[in-house]
């Protein structure tokens, strides 16, 4: 949805910011994608929890709408109807229903199949009761068995709230005056605007983004004097508009599954434009245009509708096709508080934005990533708005005759995403929209969001990253007509690439901040790109350690030439291959690229295409490239052996050694071997006495910048066994005469502790095993029995009992 908010943004007066902006399969339209974990869901899946035990099915609903109510001059916002809504039970032995509906409407009655009430009652009677913005329906019968098919009835009416903050909800507006129009030539109008949480503010319903209403009939009755006066729009495909007397009744059919915020109403003096397009699946496309009645010229919209058919057509050949075909296809003048919003197969428009391709864009692309896969939790609400915002440059590039420049949407996007200190909202209120659309939390859902999608693309490649959407967007495999979360579209890019992005997903989803990356560069031989991360700098915000970063780079020649490569960064020293998939990643902080040109410039992400900024330098030479590393063990000993192309170096090759993997400490000098080739070095160091359990180790070499660069790490394991010590005189009448049966532990400092028989620590030290026998003073012990416990690196080796006489 484009949020625009003058109150909110007073300060931003210059500043336009592109914003927001589905099911009908077999109960597709409950809850998440199977086997995705919702990560932020707080507890619950709506903005107050009602609804638990049914499963909402279809809504029947009628409203009475008159935009004129009162007077034309002074007229009175108004609402008046009824929702019938079937349900399906999820528990068993349902007696009570809630659903949402602000305190400030009349509920007139409430039909459950024959009883009627009329008035609120007090629980455990029978009928309805109020608390707050929730009705609870007492049925006063049990529906016993899940699965059980039923339906209620609510009549109401009244004045829906004001707006307040960012809530619209349900408004009547006067139409914008042009040049030459006259108030008689627009008039008023009503115009609906659900997100976040404003659903409940003008009619009842289960509030629920995990639970879609499966199909739907919306009628809505309003005057009609003859000449024209009102047309509504609304979602679904309009099947009958019935003239009776003063009214004419429009009724409009639903087929998929809808989200509750999505559902639209809006009655205006409209010209209609209809038209169609051709789908490359072949089907013929319904399109309407509902348009206020003025005299100024519609050329320009006309034109931006022409413009958005081939957006229409370009997305359904990447996304595959317009996903509510069977409705229809449109938007409609007359939205207020946003420059659009993405109402579920006819989208709103301010009239400002009728001939904005980017907000036309945005709102497209929403029919797929926003309605017919919504988002589980509002916390996920980037999964509708980065596709959102990224489809406003994804539609200049796929077709320029909409004057969207893709580098430049692009750009807009880093530079506000960079601005940001927070990641994705973390909306843990659900009582006001305020928390959704401060400014900070549109750069981070909005702009990061583009660029995560963005750098899933670069990642990616296009073949991959279109079918890995197509995957999310289907029915039966992905989300398609259901909600998301975040694992739902990280799930679906890992099986596509066959790769994990966890890491990836947690540095830019989930955590905050970004990198700004150093990229070092030479071509060893003339047709050949050698490249290297010489830093990764994190902003103050950053919640990563190391960025996982995507990493695009222009690459020209001197003749032209001009081509693009993507690889990996997972952590400064290993790097892989990407743009077509993902490869191995390759440790030694380098790879090497063969060209048909030779590289003069090398330029970091000139396109924007990711997150990242950066810069380039050329170095005569990439000093080191690990070719190998390897530590095997041989007897009681591990060999390391380290091999570096033939470049020369200036500094010493240092072998590290952990216990733990965290903590490493300098182990010693690897020694030049004689065996070196041309083009590899190859050196060599022996670990005489490796430690008992776990050995981690690795390589630390001083680079071409001066700072220091680790190799991978490798672990090689020496099990502990049950007799690596023993006691030749038990029981002790002085000292312990102590046998190390393993090789390994001479030369080892251990940690002797020494208990009693009530487990009291008696005396505790360290001491080198420098031979195979060693004692342990015991005189001082009173007679009796005792245990002793030897640690070496915070593992048990072993626990003897002795006795002391």
């Amino acid at each position: 949805m484009l949020k625009i908010y003058v109150v909110f943004f007073i300060s931003f007066l210059s500043l336009t910011i592109n914003a927001q902006s589905d099911g009908k399969f077999a109960n597709a339209s409950r809850g998440v994608e199977a086997g995705s974990a919702d990560d932020n869901q707080n507890g619950f899946t709506g903005q107050s929890g009602t609804g638990a035990n049914i499963d909402v099915i279809y809504h029947k609903i009628f409203w009475r709408l008159n935009p004129d109510s009162g007077s034309v001059t002074a007229p009175i916002k108004y609402i008046r109807g009824s929702v019938q809504t079937n349900f399906k039970t999820i528990a068993a032995n349902v007696t009570t229903i809630t659903f949402d509906l602000r305190s400030v409407l009349i509920i007139d009655s409430i039909k459950f199949r024959t009883t009627k009430w009329t008035t609120a009652t007090v629980p455990p009677a029978s009928g309805f009761s109020r608390s707050g913005n929730i009705v609870t329906l007492t049925l006063g019968a049990t529906i016993a068995t899940i699965g059980t098919i039923d339906s209620f009835t609510v009549f109401y009416r009244g004045v829906p709230p004001a707006v307040v903050g960012a809530a619209e909800g349900f408004q009547l507006a006067k139409s914008p005056r042009r040049p030459g129009v006259t108030l008689a030539d627009t008039g008023n109008y009503i115009y609906t605007l659900s997100e976040s949480y404003e659903d409940r503010d003008w009619w009842p319903c289960k509030a629920d983004m995990q639970d879609k209403i499966d199909s739907m009939d919306i009628i809505v009755s309003v005057p009609w004097t003859g000449a024209d006066t009102f047309w509504v729009a609304s979602n679904g495909k309009l099947i009958d508009s019935t003239i009776s007397g003063g009214n004419r009744t429009f009724r409009f059919k639903n087929t998929y599954p809808m989200a509750s915020y999505l559902v639209s109403v809006a009655v205006a003096r409209y010209n209609r434009y209809y038209r169609s397009i051709t789908l490359p699946s072949g089907y013929v496309l319904p399109c309407i245009f509902n348009i206020f009645r003025t005299k100024s010229s519609y050329t320009a919209i006309t034109n931006a509708m022409a413009l958005q058919d081939s957006v229409v057509y370009k997305f359904s050949q990447k996304f595959g096709d317009y996903p509510f075909k069977q409705d229809k296809y449109g938007y409609y003048e007359g939205l207020g508080g946003a420059g659009g919003m993405e109402h579920q197969s006819f989208y709103a428009m301010a009239s400002n934005a009728l001939t904005n391709q980017a907000t036309l864009s945005h709102e497209l692309i929403h029919q797929w990533f926003g309605d017919k896969v919504t988002f589980a939790t509002w916390a996920d609400l980037w999964l509708a708005e980065g596709f959102a915002r990224y489809g406003e440059a994804l539609a200049g590039e796929l077709h320029p005759a909409t004057g969207l420049n893709p580098v430049t949407e692009l750009a807009a996007a880093k530079s506000a995403a960079r601005t940001t200190t927070t990641n994705r909202a973390k909306i843990t209120s659900f009582t006001t929209s305020d928390q959704v659309w401060t400014t900070t939390n549109i750069r981070a859902v909005y702009d990061r969001g583009c660029m995560v999608v963005s750098m899933l693309r670069a990642l990616s490649g296009d073949n991959n990253f279109y079918q890995a959407c197509r995957n999310y967007l289907d029915p039966v495999i992905g989300a398609g007509y259901k909600s998301a979360t975040t694992d739902s579209l990280k799930n679906n890019f890992n099986k596509v690439l066959n790769y994990d992005l966890t890491p990836f997903f947690n540095d830019w989803v989930v955590g905050q901040g970004h990198p700004t990356t150093v990229v070092r560069w030479n071509n060893p031989s003339p047709k050949v790109l050698a490249v290297s991360i010489g830093s990764q700098t994190r902003s103050a915000s950053a919640t990563a350690a190391y960025f996982h970063n995507v990493i695009v780079l222009r690459v020209q020649g001197a003749g032209g030439e001009d081509t693009s490569i993507v690889f990996y960064d997972l952590d400064g020293s290993n790097l892989a291959k990407a743009g077509n998939g993902i490869a191995a990643a390759t440790a030694g902080n380098i790879l090497y690229y063969p060209l048909s040109f030779i590289p003069t410039t090398v330029t970091f992400d000139p396109f924007s295409r990711t997150m990242s900024a950066g810069s380039t330098s050329k170095l005569t030479t990439l000093d080191l490239n690990i070719v190998d590393f390897v530590v095997k063990q041989n007897g009681n000993v591990h060999d390391a052996l380290f091999t570096l192309d033939n470049n020369s170096i200036n500094s010493a090759i240092i072998l590290e050694r952990s216990a733990d993997g965290v903590r490493f400490v300098e182990f010693g000098t690897m020694d030049v071997q004689n065996n070196n080739t041309q083009n590899t070095k190859q050196y060599y160091l022996k670990d005489a006495s490796p430690l008992i359990g776990a050995n981690y180790y690795r390589v630390k070499y001083k680079y071409v910048d001066g700072s220091y660069k680790y190799s991978k790490t490798i672990k090689l394991t020496v099990a502990i066994t049950k007799d690596n010590f023993s006691i030749v005189n038990n029981p002790v009448k002085e000292n312990i005469e102590l046998r190390i049966n393993q090789v390994n532990l001479i030369n080892q400092n251990v940690v002797f502790a020494i208990y009693d028989a009530s487990g009291k620590l008696v005396n505790q030290f360290n001491k080198k095993l420098t031979n195979t026998l060693t004692q342990i003073e015991t005189t001082k012990l009173a007679n009796g029995g005792y245990v002793i416990k030897i640690n070496n690196n915070n593992q048990t080796l072993q626990i003897i009992k002795f006795v002391k006489q």
